[in-house]
C-alpha cells in the first residue's frame, strides 16, 4: 500500500508541475495546491546560471550547457518538506568518458541510496526515502564518481587539468506528503 501511495503521489506531483517552469532561468520553488490531503512540492535549480539557487561544492563554474563536476565527489544541498516522499531529477548534459558509461554512487545525508551508470545526455531519477531526509527536510546529496577523469585521458590534445565526471544541466525536486491540518 505504501508503494502504491508513493507512486500515486509522485504521479500527481509530476502531472501538477508545469514543464514550462523548468525552462525558467531562475530557481523556482512551488507548492502545488490540492483539494486532497496531499501537499506537493516542486523546486527547480538551473546549473547553467552563475547561482543555481542551491548550495554546491565540487563543481566548476557555469557554462552554457551546465556545470561540470570537478573531482571524485560533488555535493548539492537541497530542501524538501520534512517527512516527504522525494524524487530528484538530474538532467545530465554530458559525461567525460565517451566510450564507457560514467558510474557513480549517490549518498543522501551520509547514507548510500543509489548507484547509477549513465552515458550522458540523459535524465537520472533519484528516489530519496523520507527516512533519509534531515529533520528540517534537508537533502545533502553527494555524488561519488568511480571513473571521473581528466579530459586528456580520452583526448591528448585537451589540456584541461580538471578531473571531470558529469555536466549537470539542472536539478528538479518533486515531493509530496500528507497535510496535517
Amino acid at each position: 500500500m505504501k508503494r502504491v501511495m508513493y507512486v500515486l503521489g509522485m504521479t500527481l506531483a509530476l502531472c501538477c508541475c508545469s514543464t514550462k517552469e523548468e525552462k525558467s532561468p531562475d530557481s523556482v520553488t512551488t507548492e502545488v495546491k490540492s483539494e486532497s490531503n496531499v501537499k506537493h512540492l516542486y523546486s527547480f535549480y538551473d546549473f547553467c546560471q552563475e547561482n543555481p539557487g542551491c548550495e554546491i561544492s565540487g563543481f566548476s563554474g557555469n557554462e552554457d550547457f551546465g556545470r561540470w563536476s570537478n573531482g571524485d565527489t560533488a555535493t548539492i544541498e537541497l530542501m524538501a518538506v520534512p517527512k516527504a516522499e522525494v524524487t530528484v531529477k538530474l538532467d545530465v548534459d554530458r559525461i567525460i568518458c565517451p566510450d564507457e558509461p560514467l558510474r557513480f554512487d549517490v549518498e543522501v545525508n551520509g547514507e548510500k541510496i543509489s548507484h547509477f551508470s549513465t552515458n550522458g545526455n540523459s535524465t537520472v531519477f533519484v528516489n530519496v526515502p523520507k527516512e533519509n531526509l534531515g529533520a528540517d527536510g534537508s537533502i545533502r546529496m553527494m555524488f561519488i564518481f568511480e571513473n571521473a577523469a581528466k579530459p586528456g585521458k580520452y583526448n591528448p590534445e585537451n589540456h584541461d587539468g580538471r578531473k571531470l565526471g558529469f555536466a549537470l544541466r539542472n536539478v528538479t525536486v518533486y515531493g509530496y506528503c500528507l497535510n496535517k491540518d
